[in-house]
């Protein structure tokens, strides 16, 4: 038994060296790039030739060159000894050169040609050679021959099979060379009339509002910022990749977003070899901290930044002084039983003497109820919504809480909680129940003060839901005092708000379709509750007359309808003359 061991690399870790990348277009030009930067070239050409396709295979056939003017190869074994790569001390410790780049054509057929650069300024011997996976895999010698054609004076050329559509090659070449430092120029020879072109590039931090450098890297920040779910927030290069750098959200503000660039960072870690995570170490939460700080110092500057009280003690605590957000909130709003209704939010407030933060969140029936008694009684104006962020500070702790919603309903002069409200018997099944009418109704409202015991603030009001909430209109319990002026259309109105979900089932209809069956029922059952079942009754036959039959009347025409079970009656009058 062996007293030590040491790492190695099994000779077996080479017939897998295929699957170390994907081979995509985005791997292959983010290597080669990569490379071409180390090498010191000043740019980079990419030309595309061959065919779109042949009539009988139907498949595209190209063969991508990607051309740098940099130092070129010495030794042509580097391709092919994984681990190695040939770059200074200087390029390694900065970067983490891996050696394994050139892995990303291992499952494509490529030719490789290069002339050295010499340090005297002679021209050198060129060389190429052509690679298979076969060669990849150590499974055969490729032979390299001298080349008189390679880059001159000096440089690299790498050539390689694509079978992608000429807009895909170039779609991954522009994103390829979006962020990267060096101009690349992209020449379709496939075309004609086509044009070597510098395609289009930008610096990953424009458009920043604040610029910082912190070990190595540059932070930029940026004010309200578009972003989309892990995007890319580090440029390593021109390789852009996803590090989940902090963003800042303010209190009825901007979103505050940071973006790195990578200068000479060595202790940025990236996970090997195709670099598209950084790896989870100490340095990372630093720089996610120190990404933060930028953040907070662009916000100082900010003329109003209004940050969260979390976020303005941790700049304080830093020695950052940020301005504190003005005493405003979003006045309150009932809450509705659609869940994708969509309404835009109040404007801002100002809150003065006597606003009441509501710390609860009544269901859609009870919030309804409240809102029109809030309305009514002149209250709803010192209603404001509640924002977690703002706690903390010493005006908005300093508000009253609405820690509690109670409707309460009276009968034989008594007061009961609506859930204890008598329920009706159905007049028959499916029907809506038709629940008796209270002689009054009033809203508690449970305040808790900044300091000092809780009390209790009475609100009348005349329209309140029993029942349970989000349960279908047919078991709606409308209560509606007797006093009430509250008109049919106006207690629909209310329903639909209350209790109007729609079905998003594939077999359910339209949004409008049910939302229009869910009006009629609404104003049928608020018709027999405030004036009769007769007036429902031909308020709902009217309006299915005008719903299905009206496209058949004529419209210069008068037409009674007479039904009695099973026959109906239809009667034209007689065509309306026409004016002289």
């Amino acid at each position: 038994m062996n007293r030590t061991i040491r790492a190695r690399t099994h000779e077996s870790a080479v017939k897998r060296v295929t699957r170390i990348y994907a081979a995509t277009l985005a791997d292959i030009f983010a290597e080669t790039f990569q490379n071409s930067r180390r090498a010191g070239a000043t740019r980079v050409r990419i030309a595309v030739s061959g065919s779109s396709g042949t009539p009988d295979a139907g498949e595209p056939s190209f063969t991508v060159t990607v051309c740098d003017d940099g130092a070129g190869i010495a030794d042509p074994a580097v391709l092919l000894s994984f681990g190695e790569n040939g770059w200074d001390d200087a390029t390694v410790r900065r970067e983490d050169a891996a050696g394994f780049g050139f892995a990303s054509l291992a499952r494509r057929n490529c030719a490789v040609s290069s002339r050295p650069r010499s340090p005297d300024c002679q021209v050198l011997p060129g060389w190429r050679v052509e690679l298979e996976p076969l060669h990849f895999l150590g499974e055969a010698e490729a032979e390299v021959e001298a080349h008189d054609e390679a880059p001159y004076p000096y440089g690299t050329s790498i050539s390689f099979q694509a079978t992608e559509c000429a807009a895909a090659i170039r779609n991954a070449a522009e994103n390829a060379a979006r962020h990267y430092p060096l101009p690349v120029v992209f020449e379709d020879r496939t075309d004609s009339d086509a044009t070597a072109e510098e395609l289009p590039r930008r610096a990953f931090l424009d458009g920043a509002v604040h610029a910082e450098r912190w070990r190595g890297l540059v932070f930029g920040v940026f004010s309200s910022r578009r972003t989309s779910y892990r995007e890319p927030d580090l440029n390593f290069f021109g390789l852009t990749l996803t590090v989940s750098l902090p963003t800042v959200e303010t209190v009825h503000g901007a979103a505050w977003t940071v973006l790195a660039d990578v200068d000479d960072c060595p202790a940025l870690e990236l996970v090997l070899p195709a670099r598209k995570e950084a790896v989870e170490n100490a340095f990372l939460e630093e720089m996610r901290e120190a990404a933060r700080l930028a953040v907070y110092r662009a916000m100082a500057a900010d003329p109003n930044p209004r940050p969260a009280f979390e976020d303005w003690m941790r700049a304080r605590e830093a020695g950052i002084e940020m301005a504190p957000p003005p005493a405003v909130l979003r006045p309150w709003r009932p809450s509705v039983a659609e869940a994708d209704f969509w309404r835009d939010p109040p404007t801002l407030a100002p809150v003065g003497a006597g606003a009441l933060v509501m710390d609860c969140d009544p269901e859609p029936p009870e919030a309804q109820a409240l809102w029109r008694a809030a309305e009514r009684d002149g209250f709803a104006p010192r209603l404001f919504e509640a924002d977690r962020r703002l706690e903390g500070y010493d005006w908005y702790d300093g508000l009253d809480r609405a820690a509690a919603v109670d409707v309460l309903a009276a009968a034989g002069g008594e007061w009961m909680d609506i859930d204890d409200w008598p329920l009706p018997e159905r007049a028959r099944p499916g029907a809506a129940r038709l629940p008796s009418r209270p002689e009054a109704i009033r809203i508690e409202l449970t305040v808790r003060p900044a300091a000092g015991p809780s009390a209790t603030l009475d609100i009348p009001a005349d329209v309140a839901f029993a029942g349970e909430a989000w349960s279908h209109l047919d078991d709606a319990l409308p209560l509606v005092a007797t006093d009430s002026a509250i008109q049919p259309h106006q207690l629909a109105v209310l329903l639909r708000t209350a209790f109007f979900s729609p079905s998003d089932d594939v077999e359910a209809d339209s949004w409008e379709t049910q939302r229009d069956r869910f009006d009629e029922d609404a104003l049928h059952l608020a018709t027999r509750l405030l004036l009769n079942d007769d007036e429902a009754c031909r308020q709902s036959i009217a309006e299915a007359v005008r719903r299905e039959l009206m496209w058949f009347v004529p419209g210069d025409r008068a037409v009674d309808i007479r039904i009695r079970r099973p026959e109906v009656t239809v009667i034209l009058g007689a065509a309306a003359e026409a004016a002289p």
